[in-house]
């Protein structure tokens, strides 16, 4: 018979404990956020915004992150800190967020919008690439946890669709707010990962910035997240323009993120390398957006979200891991707001800002082929992984 202490199980029980309350922080995460990305320029239109100042806010939501992203990473790394930047951004962003309903209220809508939508870009900013850092550096599998984000988003997008026809289009931030009081919760149990705060972390700053592996992989996730970026912002009304209403929409993103947690999950047990992986969520992205582009059929469009939604989830799970791979340990979450910020966060404000003039000048369809276009040159441009010592 097999002995067990009561020490070595209370450690297992509560490593366990520990896998769980991950999997609930990213479940509320994606779930009460999802409407920030599915139902924010709806609000807008009801609100009056034109076109323009919708897009300024976009890129807006984009841009503060982009600043601010960096700097939090530091802040987690240098003082051991990430569950209390986690506790910080949530807060701040639950209570940012109300701003937005309350803008319906006062004279100035315009004005006070900037004011939201800059400070929630601030504070939202840090939420995932540092819980990503945290995921990791507790030795657990990212793609599980990540999987149960995506489903949580697929399945919160169809439920807020229903409680926005019922109580409106304001409750999109309410249900943020009340989310992220859930998540404080959440968060709030959990234990900052160990480091090493003896080490020199300018020294390891600069030798993650002149790694020309990270670098490589920062512009490959410009073109890959920029084009999925302006792809999800312009789905809703790709869809609208082949069937004449928002019915499909639901359903679409439903697809596209249920095979995204069901890639997460395979990825997680397939031990793949995580440069065959980028590639292959680089070319998913561009056939995808290739075939949006060239069809005119609503179930091929709807079905083609298998493979965006696969593209997605290939290109993260590689990205989010080779970045923890390249950067030093002390640099954990700092790695994973340089990619999140400087790489995906560049490309997402170009493609929040360029998208529109597409869709403006050459059309919807088209835009979906330009599109494919930038992730046809990021999938060329991973290629350089699988040469040398580019690992």
């Amino acid at each position: 018979m097999v002995s067990v202490s009561r020490d070595g199980l209370s450690a297992a029980l509560e490593a366990e404990g520990t896998v769980y309350r991950y999997y609930f922080v990213y479940l509320t995460y994606f779930a009460a956020s999802n409407g920030l990305v599915s139902f924010r320029n709806a609000f807008f239109e009801d609100v009056g915004l034109s076109g323009s100042q919708m897009g300024l806010l976009g890129a807006l939501l984009v841009a503060g992150g982009l600043v601010a992203q960096p700097v939090w990473g530091v802040l987690a790394d240098r003082y051991n800190a990430t569950r209390a930047v986690l506790l910080v951004a949530i807060s701040v962003s639950a209570l940012a967020v109300l701003l937005f309903p309350l803008a319906t209220q006062v004279p100035w809508v315009f004005g006070l919008l900037i004011v939201g939508t800059l400070l929630v870009s601030i504070f939202r900013a840090p939420i995932l690439p540092v819980a990503n850092s945290m995921v990791l550096s507790q030795g657990l599998e990212y793609g599980h946890v990540r999987a149960v984000g995506s489903v949580a988003f697929g399945v919160g997008s169809l439920l807020l669709g229903w409680i926005v026809a019922a109580f409106g289009l304001n409750w999109v931030f309410y249900v943020y707010a009340l989310g992220m009081g859930v998540v404080f919760v959440a968060v709030w149990g959990l234990s900052d990962p160990r480091a090493d705060l003896s080490t020199d972390l300018r020294r390891d700053a600069v030798t993650l910035l002149s790694d020309r592996r990270f670098l490589l992989l920062l512009f490959v996730a410009a073109l890959v997240a920029g084009s999925y970026s302006a792809g999800d912002a312009f789905l809703s009304v790709y869809l609208r323009d082949l069937t004449g209403g928002d019915t499909v929409t639901g359903l679409a993103w439903l697809v596209k993120t249920v095979a995204e947690a069901a890639v997460f999950v395979a990825l997680a047990r397939a031990e793949l390398d995580n440069r065959t992986v980028l590639t292959a969520g680089s070319g998913a992205t561009a056939g995808g957006y290739l075939l949006l582009g060239a069809t005119a059929i609503t179930p091929l469009a709807v079905a083609v979200q298998l493979l965006s939604g696969a593209g997605v989830a290939l290109f993260l799970f590689a990205a989010v891991n080779m970045t923890h791979r390249y950067a030093p340990t002390t640099l954990a979450a700092t790695g994973q707001a340089l990619l999140t910020a400087v790489g995906m966060g560049i490309g997402r404000v170009a493609g929040q800002l360029g998208s529109g003039w597409l869709v403006s000048t050459v059309g919807i369809r088209e835009l979906y082929l330009c599109l494919a276009a930038a992730a046809a040159i990021a999938t060329a441009a991973s290629l350089r992984f699988h040469l040398g010592r580019r690992r």
